[in-house]
């Protein structure tokens, strides 16, 4: 028998390392770290080799072990270990093999307007400064110095690594701080990835480009529906490699790849309603009854018998390794999983959803992450997709209502509760009916109560509990409403408001409408003028800088509860009016700062955009607070005294700026005086607007 070892720390090398583990063949796996080789496969075949070598160590080591092929699986970044490895290999005459994972892509994952590929790391730094909000790097902790060395960046960072002390120790000495930290090991399913965006509120995912085993197309996807740039660091070179089958035939192994490649399946994504049978279409009623392998949630499996077997799989993470696995020669060994099949080389395999397939269902990110490994001839198989009834469709029914004039809803799985409870509260403020798909009774609890705490009274939600099955039932709730008897379990739910507020496609606030007290205010065309020139994004956080009344914060709030608005004032008055106007405009997104610019804006987090209303005198010393707090930020200055209108015309002097504006806006009321009407010119103002740069 051949002497092997394995350059293992990718899933790639774990996985080969399993399949000769399984195949009784004894080998070395050598990994950097106690991290790596708490991760090694546990076997009587598998000896490990822990600890970094240089290339004279790997010699050595090759030589008093008398090896006989090298397999280098480490990752693709790692090109100084695998030059190491290659030349350890070439001096001792030993075969050398590089497993190769692949990072064939699909059309869709080219560049586009959110998705931005970059040849190095610095070039990926450089491009981030652009970006507004949160960054989530899962690019590895090995070069996160280049991230950290600007503080504008480091600041706004979420650091995905490794659960290993070596990762963490990177992280720390880079300053990042421990709300900083992601600690886990990967790969990570689509759902997890847009969790995590969603909790962390990040705006740019920065990733390698590492290939459908290093979870890349799952970040895409969820990058793409959470509607956030993804940024990616392009693979260094195009490497050439090993296949598996080509490194089973060098061992000597005999494997049943081939054949196994053979086994065409036939693979259903089935919609199954609620769940109950009676929800099924006759047609996907048909398909899950002739299926050898039956996969969903234990709860939909649980109905039905497949002829082979059944798993509680419905995540692609899960099902495409699983499928894999079944045609590989670790599996069928003697192939008499396959050979019980009814239908000679083929598979028939249904995969179950609830409700709808095109509705809020996990069955459009199976069928693309299936089409790519049907593409890369990992599978043989043809795809269907069958439509089933989704509870929105069903609750409408059996309510007799119409859901095509209502607004819809889907919070499950999401865990960021304080988001989606104010996106309900906006949907149902301004529909007659809003359709809800929620997780379970504690969802629902917090429904209540969120309506409850906004007194929206007069509402009627109409919660459906395991719609279709046989213990179905409606119940019909008010705000306020005890809920202690109601059972775990699934619900939908519909929320009618029989008074909507109308939906304001105009953003402009009279001033008539603001409590206004003794506080200045910034007039209302002038207020829209400046805020128009912000040029705001849902993303965007804003420092709005002697608030006064807080006019200029609440309208701004208004544009969409995702920006989030700190209103910094000092004047005590002040503080109470803008307290009381963030109330009567339900402005929630703001946040009250007492205290005076510049010197307040260490307690804040970076900001994208600064307004400033009012600077006492104190302009310059804010830009430069402002510039070190974000180098890129956009800023929007009110003057009128001659003195700050002067500071204005030297900031191109001053800062390194753009698109430098400055205009005089005058406006003219026309008032009636007995049975005339009167022009009356209100005081000139100057907008001044630009944007900081490096």
């Amino acid at each position: 028998m051949k002497n092997i070892i394995i350059f293992s720390g990718t899933t790639e090398g774990r996985t080969l390392s399993r399949l000769l583990a399984d195949n009784k063949v004894a080998h070395f796996v050598s990994v950097a770290t106690d991290y790596g080789e708490k991760l090694c496969v546990k076997s009587p075949y598998v000896t490990v080799k822990k600890g970094r070598m240089d290339v004279d160590a790997i010699e050595k080591f090759f030589v008093d072990n008398s090896i006989d092929i090298v397999i280098d699986a480490t990752h693709p970044y790692a090109k100084e270990v695998t030059k190491n490895i290659k030349e350890a290999a070439g001096k001792n005459n030993i075969k050398y093999m590089r497993y190769v994972r692949s990072v064939k892509e699909d059309t869709h994952l080219s560049e586009n307007e959110n998705i931005k590929y970059f040849d190095t790391v610095e070039e990926c730094v450089n491009a981030l400064h652009s970006v507004d909000g949160n960054i989530m790097l899962t690019s590895g902790s090995k070069e996160l110095s280049y991230f950290c060395k600007d503080e504008k960046i480091k600041s706004r960072l979420i650091a995905r690594v490794l659960p290993g002390a070596e990762s963490i120790d990177i992280c720390e000495k880079n300053g990042l701080l421990g709300r900083q930290i992601i600690a886990m090991q990967g790969p990570f399913s689509y759902d997890m990835n847009l969790i995590m965006l969603k909790q962390f509120n990040i705006a740019c995912l920065v990733t390698k480009q590492s290939g459908r085993v290093g979870g890349f197309e799952d970040k895409y996807y969820a990058a793409q529906d959470a509607g956030i740039s993804l940024y990616v660091i392009g693979r260094p070179d195009v490497e050439e490699g090993n296949s598996i089958d080509e490194i089973y035939n060098e061992i000597g192994i005999d494997n049943l790849t081939y054949e196994a490649k053979k086994i065409k399946m036939d693979i259903k994504l089935i919609g199954c309603g609620m769940g109950a049978k009676s929800q099924l279409t006759d047609y996907a009623r048909e398909c899950i009854e002739a299926a050898d392998i039956i996969l969903g949630s234990e709860r939909l499996i649980a109905p039905y018998t497949a002829y082979i077997e059944k798993k509680p799989y419905y995540l692609a993470s899960d099902i495409i390794p699983y499928l894999e696995k079944i045609i590989s020669s670790d599996y069928i060994s003697d192939r008499k999983n396959i050979e019980k099949s009814r239908y000679a080389d083929l598979l028939k395999v249904a995969v179950l959803f609830s409700g709808d397939t095109g509705f809020y269902s996990g069955a459009d990110r199976l069928f693309r992450a299936l089409k790519i490994a049907v593409n890369e001839n990992r599978i043989n198989a043809d795809l269907e997709i069958i439509p089933g009834i989704s509870s929105i469709s069903y609750l409408a029914a059996r309510l007799h209502e119409t859901w095509d004039d209502a607004a819809i809803i889907s919070i499950h799985g999401r865990k960021d509760v304080e988001v989606w409870k104010n996106e309900i509260y906006e949907s149902v403020s301004t529909h007659k009916k809003t359709f809800l798909i929620i997780s379970n009774l504690q969802d629902l609890k917090n429904i209540m109560c969120e309506l409850n705490e906004k007194k929206m009274d007069a509402c009627v939600v109409y919660a459906g509990y395991k719609l279709s099955y046989e213990d179905e039932k409606i119940i019909t709730l008010r705000p306020g409403d005890d809920l202690e008897e109601l059972k775990e379990g699934l619900y939908t739910c519909l929320i009618v408001n029989p008074d909507p507020v109308k939906t304001e496609l105009n953003i402009y606030l009279k001033d008539e409408e603001f409590r206004r007290g003794k506080v200045p205010m910034t007039k209302e065309e002038v207020r829209c003028l400046s805020i128009a020139k912000l040029d705001l994004s849902t993303s965007s956080v804003v420092y709005d800088v002697g608030s006064g009344t807080g006019s200029i914060a609440v309208q701004i709030a208004r544009l969409s509860r995702s920006i989030k608005v700190y209103a910094i004032e000092k004047n005590p008055d002040a503080i109470s009016l803008i307290k009381n106007n963030c109330k009567l405009f339900d402005a929630v997104n703001v946040s009250i700062y007492e205290g005076e610019a510049p010197y307040i804006f260490e307690k804040l987090p970076v900001s994208t955009h600064a307004f400033i209303g009012g600077s006492n005198g104190k302009l310059i010393e804010i830009l430069n607070s402002l510039y070190k707090k974000n180098s890129h930020m956009r800023v929007v200055i009110n003057a009128v005294s001659t003195e700050t209108i002067r500071e204005c015309m030297e900031i191109e002097k001053n800062f390194k700026i753009t698109d430098f504006s400055m205009i005089q806006l005058g406006v003219t009321r026309i008032n009636k005086l007995g049975e005339h009407h009167m022009l009356k010119a209100e005081n000139p103002i100057w907008i001044c607007s630009f944007s900081f740069c490096e």
